[in-house]
């Protein structure tokens, strides 16, 4: 799944992200789809760490609340998560 494609998709009517936002987002997708390690590339403390660090905590909520929306069924929030990226029908997890 192109989780920064995913990340854009999410954002697309909210205010304009940063890069570093977008990658925090789409790095913590994949760690709760594939449970991939998820590490800023960026310099403890700087404000590109802080704007990962944001994307990362939207998230967290993002998928929490598909997993209250799918009553706590992973397979079918992650299902929502491939359809929003288009990629109708393909199993991840």
């Amino acid at each position: 799944m192109d989780y920064l494609k995913l990340a854009a998709k999410l954002l697309e009517h909210d205010a304009a992200r940063s890069t570093p936002f977008h990658e925090g987002l789409a790095a913590v997708l994949q760690n709760r789809v594939e449970g991939t390690l998820v590490t800023s590339p960026y310099a403890s403390g700087s404000v590109e760490d802080d704007a990962f660090f944001a994307g990362r905590m939207r998230a967290h909520n993002e998928f929490r609340n598909l997993l209250i929306e799918h009553n706590g069924d992973r397979s079918s929030a992650i299902a929502k998560l491939q359809l929003l990226a288009g990629q109708h029908g393909r199993r991840v997890a």
